[in-house]
């Protein structure tokens, strides 16, 4: 499982990477998306509170596992980033990405095994109180809670991922 953690990490760089070199701005990576997948309007996205529908408005699921995958991997590197660079009150806006996106992918993943569906839903809520959590600390501007949950959020993703990959 270590060696599995780190080689996530690695792909979390990876991609974050690729992102900064291949956005210049977010308005285009929020459109680049939309108009390459499914037309799912924003309203389709769970959100409780305006600050977590605008949160959910950019990111709009991909139709495939994998490709959600990516999606997801995408977001964990803006997240890192913005909590290395002490960005504590941007952190709540990705955490609800990947909280979307974890959503919509257990949807797709229950749907291909539905034996799986009570861990993978359990996961999911997981990550739901991880986001809320991170909203919280980060908007505190307590660094230290918001690297602790962080990392809680990325063990999730791992066990996630390692259930539903390979679909």
């Amino acid at each position: 499982m270590n060696q599995f953690a780190k080689r996530w990490s690695l792909f979390a760089v990876v991609a974050g990477v690729l992102v900064i070199m291949g956005c210049s701005s977010k308005g285009s990576q929020s459109e680049t998306p939309a108009a390459s997948t499914q037309g799912t309007p924003p309203a389709a996205t769970p959100a409780g509170e305006a600050e977590e529908g605008a949160a959910s408005a950019g990111v709009v699921p991909a139709a495939t596992i994998g490709e959600i995958w990516a999606q997801i991997g995408n977001e964990q590197a803006r997240l890192s980033a913005a909590i290395q660079n002490g960005e504590l009150k941007g952190v709540h806006l990705i955490a609800f990405g990947i909280r979307d996106l974890t959503v919509a992918l257990a949807d797709k993943a229950n749907a291909a095994s539905p034996a799986r569906a009570p861990q993978i839903n359990g996961m999911v809520d997981q990550v739901k109180a991880s986001a809320t959590k991170l909203d919280e600390l980060g908007d505190a501007g307590n660094l230290d809670g918001t690297q602790a949950e962080h990392a809680r959020l990325e063990k999730t993703l791992v066990a996630l991922k390692a259930m539903t990959d390979g679909r």
